[in-house]
């Protein structure tokens, strides 16, 4: 039998990454796994990056405000599950951060939208690709 214990999923708010958060709750919930929700911040992170061309600091509380406001929007998708914690950063665009985040979380399965696919080479890990 496929041990599975940690599932990353990407979600970036589009609705085949909303049925990719579902697919991998499904599966967390079938082999009682943690479940990582990763989202890149990728407008702040384009914000903060702009502002600093400008010699302008971007607004103090402009992540924590973005990353609370995610935050929200995935627990109201989430509703009684509870098996999950966040990876939520402004580092850049998702699709070059996506392998970089796999190498740090190392999950058994990691489960995208096929908007991610050109990635899959650089994933190391399991992948279930939602389309």
């Amino acid at each position: 039998m496929v041990k599975i214990e940690k599932i990353l999923v990407c979600v970036d708010f589009t609705p085949l990454s909303i049925k990719a958060l579902e697919w991998a709750v499904d599966i967390s919930q079938k082999y009682n796994a943690k479940l990582v929700i990763f989202h890149e911040l990728e407008d702040v992170y384009t914000m903060i990056k702009t502002s600093a061309s400008f010699g302008m600091p971007a607004s103090p509380d402009l992540r924590e405000k973005a990353e609370e406001s995610v935050k929200q929007k995935l627990k109201s998708l989430l509703k009684d599950f509870n098996n999950y914690e966040f990876y939520i950063e402004a580092k850049g665009k998702t699709i070059e951060r996506l392998p970089v985040v796999v190498s740090e979380v190392k999950p058994d399965l990691t489960v995208i939208s096929i908007d991610y696919e050109r990635d899959i080479p650089k994933i190391e890990s399991q992948i279930l690709v939602i389309k």
